[in-house]
């Protein structure tokens, strides 16, 4: 039974983390350059070591949510391996999150990381 615990804490630890952490991370990219969902979602994999597989249709759900209230614009650029790809790029309202966001995670962020190191 205290294995099926400890299992529910760290899935919900996992569920929290990768909730939180592919909004900042997908605005990160997009402030780098405009993305596509698959490029997104393979550098998340590629920051995270594999750790966090992003699900597609959740991808693109964030998406479309942050381009719905004004943080992305999307538009189609023809792909040499077949249908327009739908890209991803900031808005000026976007790099506002981005700001707001990285001011908050970064120093807490470093902080821990600093605080447990020492440990």
């Amino acid at each position: 039974m205290s294995n099926n615990i400890i299992k529910k804490h760290i899935d919900q630890l996992n569920f929290d983390l990768k909730r939180g952490f592919v909004q900042f991370v997908t605005l990160h990219l997009i402030y780098q350059t405009p993305r596509y969902t698959h490029e997104i979602k393979d550098e998340i994999l590629n920051i995270t070591n594999g750790t966090f597989d992003i699900d597609r249709n959740n991808l693109y759900k964030k998406l479309r949510q942050l381009e719905k209230d004004g943080f992305l614009k999307s538009y189609l650029k023809p792909s040499s391996h077949g249908a327009d790809r739908k890209y991803y790029a900031i808005t000026p309202f976007g790099r506002k999150l981005h700001k707001g966001m990285y001011q908050v995670l970064i120093p807490v962020m470093a902080s821990l990381h600093k605080r447990l190191k020492r440990k």
